[in-house]
């Protein structure tokens, strides 16, 4: 026989028909202290409720922000369109604006007349003691042609610009100077533009020779 200390004894419990059972009394557990997989999901909020960090703008940032589209708009709409007098007097009105921001869009390039000839410049260097040497500029095909372009368009430039002879004066220099820096004495430097005609499609080359066709000449000083 166990006998058992009275103040560690779980009490009987006794059903309604007064028989006892020998298991505890259920005790009231207080709300904090119910487990989490127990605890009553949170509330979902709506799909189309607004979102607390929405941005919100004021009447004049609203009206400023509709001022620069229709400003856009506008600017492209005159750059792209046929002329007319409409468009001339849309660019009358966005000329400012294409000035600073640069939406000047040109979009004809070589239609519907593309050119029947590709051209390059190349500077020839006249020494003083008789040998010559020659300094194209950069015109390599291909990803090359986006940094060497602009050589392209500017040997173009001095070719076809009749009024650009102090240009002319000045890569001549130019050229001398490199030509000096690299040993030589230069004594003359002539601009010629090279010259081949662009084929028509079909059988056979897809272009003719070259031709060269001298267009300044620049007597160099000594130093």
């Amino acid at each position: 026989m166990t006998i058992r200390d009275a103040d560690t004894a779980a009490p009987r419990v006794e059903d309604p028909a007064g028989v006892s059972t020998g298991e505890e009394p259920a005790q009231d557990v207080p709300a904090d202290d119910v487990p989490a997989d127990d605890a009553p999901p949170e509330p979902v909020p709506a799909a189309d409720a607004p979102a607390d960090d929405a941005p919100s703008y004021r009447p004049w940032q609203r009206f400023g922000i509709s001022v620069l589209i229709v400003a856009i708009l506008l600017s492209v709409l005159a750059s792209v369109t046929p002329d007319s007098a409409i468009k001339s007097g849309l660019v009358g009105l966005t000329r400012p604006f294409i000035l600073v921001t640069a939406l000047d869009q040109r979009w004809g390039v070589f239609a519907p007349n593309p050119r029947l000839e590709t051209s390059n410049v190349v500077a020839r260097v006249e020494r003083t003691d008789g040998t010559v040497g020659e300094y194209p500029l950069e015109s390599a095909a291909g990803i090359s042609e986006y940094w060497n372009y602009r050589w392209r368009k500017y040997g173009e430039q001095l070719w076809t610009d009749k009024t650009a002879e102090a240009e002319r004066t000045t890569f001549s220099r130019w050229v001398a100077d490199q030509d000096r820096a690299a040993g030589h004495q230069p004594m003359r430097v002539t601009l010629l533009r090279q010259t081949r005609p662009n084929l028509a499609p079909g059988p056979g080359p897809d272009e003719g020779p070259w031709t060269e066709v001298p267009f300044s000449t620049m007597q160099v000083s000594g130093r």
